[in-house]
């Protein structure tokens, strides 16, 4: 059990730590192909170390553990394959797989009927938000862990960004704020097709968009992430 709570705090970690940077590409065939590029702040390197004593000696840090797991997890998934997690650099690391079936990987977590994602030949959306959010958990379970959820939306609700910054520096300690404040997730995005119609993305070009939002923007969620594609 206090390894599952470790391991936890790191899933948190790495998620509200991150500059994180996801190349999506959807094929003419449907499938998806992912690789993401993730980049965890010093100071939270520093913070793992600490719990790095409740878990057994290893000659591999405890965040590259936690990577090492979650490409076997995605290895071990039906509907993925191509799936490795790698560290890449000081502090980096790519993870990466490709996805035929959406439908189906998402059947795998148990999620039958979500509003998340949108796919149609031609299209492609996402929203999330508070209402939606439960969808989300069911997909990432540690979500709704309780040592997760104190940092997350349903928690801080209405809490504006200086206040949910001020929480962070009274758990994590005063560098807490700056790294957490530093965190961006940017999705590009290529589509199998030209491009003609994009919301809440940037076009960057014929075939490409780029959605960015803070990190901070999704642990408060008090105004949804979304954005929406068309292409001929």
């Amino acid at each position: 059990m206090r390894k599952f709570t470790i391991m936890t705090a790191v899933a948190a970690v790495l998620l509200s730590s991150c500059t994180v940077t996801e190349e999506l590409a959807i094929t003419d065939t449907g499938s998806m192909e992912s690789s993401s590029s993730i980049y965890v702040e010093d100071f939270f390197i520093d913070v793992l170390a600490d719990f790095a004593e409740f878990l057994p000696e290893d000659n591999a840090s405890i965040m590259d553990n936690a990577i090492a797991s979650f490409g076997e997890g995605l290895a071990g998934m039906d509907a993925v394959t191509a799936a490795k997690a790698e560290k890449t650099g000081e502090n980096q690391y790519c993870i990466a797989f490709s996805v035929d079936d959406m439908d189906a990987l998402l059947s795998e977590f148990g999620v039958t009927n979500q509003s998340l994602i949108s796919r149609t030949d031609s299209s492609l959306s996402f929203h999330l938000d508070i209402s939606n959010y439960g969808e989300l958990k069911e997909v990432v379970p540690f979500l709704a862990d309780p040592n997760f959820e104190v940092y997350g939306p349903e928690y801080n609700q209405g809490m504006s960004n200086d206040e949910y910054l001020e929480m962070i520096s009274f758990l994590l300690g005063e560098d807490g704020p700056a790294a957490i404040a530093n965190g961006m997730v940017t999705m590009d995005i290529t589509v199998p097709g030209a491009i003609t119609d994009a919301v809440n993305a940037e076009i960057t070009g014929e075939s490409t968009v780029s959605y960015s939002f803070p990190v901070i923007d999704f642990l408060l969620l008090n105004e949804p992430l979304s954005f929406s594609v068309t292409w001929e």
